[in-house]
């Protein structure tokens, strides 16, 4: 039984997350900044120890009594804590030009580092907040005739991938994908990545799947795969929706959900193993076409006005593997005497 597509046990997707490849600031982020801070301070007031410990004169007074007396370590801590932070109260005053000198150099050090800590944290967690939905709102201005692909699992990446090597921007194809992982995974490789679960509604709008084209459905449950196209085609009733079937019963299933295209990749895959057992070099070549990263691939387009009436064979610098008419692919050994029609497709080998 397939495994149900679901949010991850790490973390749930609640509602549309937009994912960047710079890391986000989190719990783990902050203490270890406070850790920095904590260590920062008690190394300076080590040094402040040491320093008044190992001078032959005293080197701060106590302003209340004004008698130098040697520092303890929480003496130093406490001079160096009011010191970075500015606080200030003056009850521990450096005298000696060494002393002062160290309060310029190294306390001025230190609190420099404490304000970039405290200002950089609190910009993570609140300016880039704000950041992040102005991105969003710009990103998602900017989709239009565009591809989404539901999951990025082998499947999905693969898909994405394809679409790239065929001349699709990385920013023209959405990733929808519910666990929190794979959508970071999807960002940080360049495409535009959405955590959430693709069969919500909310979802398929924040990937403005009103502007989109295509839709791709890699998910390994047909019934979630029949409820993200029954979604999809009511907010857009004329995206095209490419989907993989895993039972091939559920193909009937499919078709009256709306799916346009139905792989069914097992079989797919169990086929091209059968050929591999007597003739290896056709599957090399079966792949090779499919693909467009080996250079020369499968395509297909509209026949043109000035081709009407015209052999598949004649038409200049293609090579004809096949025509679709109504829907259908004609016959090979019919393609020596074909006319092509308007409305129909060629299915041809083309250079990348």
């Amino acid at each position: 039984m397939p495994i149900p597509y679901r949010t991850s046990d790490k973390e749930k997707a609640k509602g549309a997350k937009f994912r960047y490849p710079s890391k986000r600031a989190n719990l783990i982020t902050v203490a270890i900044r406070l850790g920095m801070l904590l260590l920062m301070f008690l190394s300076i007031a080590m040094i402040v120890y040491l320093h008044d410990a190992i001078s032959e004169e005293d080197q701060y007074v106590d302003a209340q009594t004004n008698i130098n007396t040697d520092l303890t370590y929480i003496d130093a801590l406490y001079f160096t804590v009011i010191s970075i932070t500015t606080t200030g109260y003056g009850d521990i005053t450096p005298v000696t030009q060494e002393a002062r000198l160290m309060d310029t150099i190294i306390l001025s050090i230190g609190r420099v580092i404490m304000w970039v800590i405290i200002v950089g944290t609190a910009y993570q967690f609140i300016f880039e907040r704000y950041r992040e939905v102005l991105r969003m709102k710009n990103i998602q201005q900017g989709l239009s005739d565009h591809v989404i692909i539901c999951g990025f699992d082998t499947t999905g990446k693969t898909a994405a991938q394809e679409l790239v090597a065929k001349g699709m921007k990385k920013s023209k194809i959405v990733i929808i994908e519910a666990d929190a992982e794979d959508s970071q995974l999807a960002a940080e490789q360049g495409y535009v990545s959405i955590q959430g679960d693709p069969s919500k509604e909310d979802i398929l709008t924040s990937a403005m799947i009103q502007k989109a084209t295509s839709m791709i459905i890699t998910l390994s449950r047909d019934d979630t795969n029949v409820l993200i196209t029954l979604t999809a085609k009511d907010l857009n009733p004329n995206i095209k929706v490419i989907a993989q079937v895993i039972d091939l019963e559920n193909e009937k299933l499919l078709k009256k959900g709306g799916v346009d295209v139905i792989i069914a990749p097992f079989v797919a895959g169990g086929n091209l193993m059968a050929t591999a057992t007597s003739q290896p070099h056709v599957v090399d070549l079966l792949e090779d076409v499919m693909t467009a990263r080996s250079g020369v691939y499968l395509n297909e387009r509209e026949v043109k006005a000035d081709e009407v009436g015209k052999t598949p064979k004649s038409i200049p610098g293609r090579v004809v593997m096949g025509v679709v008419r109504d829907g259908k692919i004609v016959e090979l050994d019919k393609l020596d005497k074909l006319k092509l029609q308007k409305g129909d497709h060629l299915l041809f080998l083309k250079k990348k």
